[in-house]
């Protein structure tokens, strides 16, 4: 005989009681039949498992290992049943939807204004650096909506099932420095000028960003000194208000009195499209329009976070949401 879940299941009932005929009653069996399986069971690992004291049933060291093993089992199988219920519920009207990808304030935004439409239940937040795993898990139903920066790179397949949406078809990214950094003084800085600092940005490979800031810098002849790399927000802000590297930002990004400023590029080298991500016959997919469209009614009440985004909104940036 093999042990299976319910001989583990017998077995930490016992321990439990701490009584066969107490044991039997929650397993809903006879007293006697769990007695037999027990036996069975102790001829199968080749041992007693619990011996009989003055108040009850007691493990013995070899039943004692076996129990902790047992549980956990138990509490594996315990799990994947949680999981599987998670998974069945998905979707479910009364769920919250889950919003993902990776694009900063928008993120805040759409995820406010999900929450007031009667049609939405509750807003879940969740971000991946990668684009790649925003997509998938929109493919497989673990996010409901994903807004998504896409580097102008080959070989990203849009997976079946999946529908999206371009808001931006080249957004800008900006450069963020120390209010009193040399080029913190400029109205717009080289990317030459750029390579002359230390740079802080992701680990390379965390996503397809690292390679395509490689490329552009590549095409131009430069080569980033990049001695930091961080995945955390808070460390790369910190590392360039401290002075000790300037990174890249979002068009988006707020200027921050005193501490950090956002300085546009020369020649905008490096650029993003904004993609939303839904699966079709979703409550998504019904409201998409009233989606992108407050994505653009966002942006147009950013004007103010930063002079580069302001110059970029109103000269191009306007007009490439509503062609793109």
């Amino acid at each position: 005989m093999e042990l299976e879940v319910r001989h583990l299941r017998a077995l930490a009932a016992i321990d439990e009681t701490g009584s066969l005929t107490q044991a039997a009653r929650r397993l809903g069996m006879s007293q006697p039949a769990l007695s037999g399986l027990l036996q069975r069971i102790e001829r199968t690992v080749g041992g007693r498992l619990f011996f009989r004291a003055e108040y009850g049933c007691l493990p013995t060291p070899l039943g004692a290992e076996v129990l902790n093993e047992a549980r956990v089992v138990l509490s594996g199988m315990t799990a994947i049943a949680e999981r599987v219920g998670e998974w069945s519920r998905r979707g479910l009207p009364s769920d919250p939807l889950r919003v993902g990808g990776y694009c900063g304030f928008l993120h805040v935004e759409i995820s406010r204004w999900l929450q007031d439409q009667p049609w939405c239940t509750g807003v879940s937040v969740q971000e991946d650096l990668d684009e790649r795993i925003s997509i998938d898990k929109v493919a497989i139903g673990a996010l409901d909506l994903a807004l998504v920066y896409l580097p102008p790179l080959p070989g990203l397949t849009q997976p079946p099932g999946v529908r999206s949406v371009v808001v931006h078809p080249e957004e800008p990214v900006f450069l963020a420095v120390a209010h009193d950094h040399p080029l913190a003084g400029r109205a717009s800085v080289s990317l030459a000028d750029i390579a002359e600092h230390p740079w802080v940005d992701e680990p390379p490979g965390t996503s397809r960003w690292s390679t395509y800031v490689n490329q552009v810098c590549h095409e131009h002849g430069l080569v980033l000194d990049q001695p930091h790399s961080t995945q955390c927000l808070a460390t790369q802000l910190e590392l360039i208000s401290a002075k000790l590297a300037i990174g890249p930002a979002l068009a988006t990004a707020r200027n921050r009195p005193g501490n950090i400023v956002i300085r546009p590029i020369d020649d905008n080298p490096m650029r993003q499209e904004l993609r939303l991500f839904y699966r079709p016959a979703s409550i998504i997919a019904t409201h998409i329009e009233e989606i992108h469209n407050q994505v653009l009614t966002s942006y147009q009440h950013r004007q103010g976070c930063n002079p580069a985004f302001d110059h970029w909104w109103l000269n191009r940036g306007g007009s490439l949401a509503l062609t793109g």
